[in-house]
């Protein structure tokens, strides 16, 4: 299975994980619509991501466009005092130890 992907990344700095996960349920819900919706923690660093998974590449690519994305990101930038952006990906999957 393929698809499309968009990662948000973030550092908050240690004893943060509260905090980026509230930040990652909102991205969640701005993501209404993708197959799957992952934050990735690095707690000791303090360093997190978010990342969606789409079947539809369309809806991938618009969703750094949508309301509550443009919310969600312009409250995270104020946090982390620069702009946050949305990455866009596409995925492929593989089975793992297959060449």
């Amino acid at each position: 299975m393929s698809g499309s992907g968009t990662e948000v990344s973030f550092r908050l700095g240690p004893g943060t994980l509260d905090e980026a996960r509230s930040i990652a349920a909102g991205l969640a819900a701005a993501a209404a619509g993708c197959r799957r919706h992952v934050l990735f923690v690095d707690a000791e660093a303090g360093e997190y991501g978010c990342l969606a998974e789409w079947d539809d590449h369309a809806a991938a690519e618009g969703f750094a466009a949508r309301p509550a994305t443009v919310a969600a990101l312009a409250a995270l930038g104020e946090r982390l005092g620069k702009p946050a952006r949305v990455r866009l990906y596409t995925l492929e999957e593989g089975t793992p130890g297959a060449r």
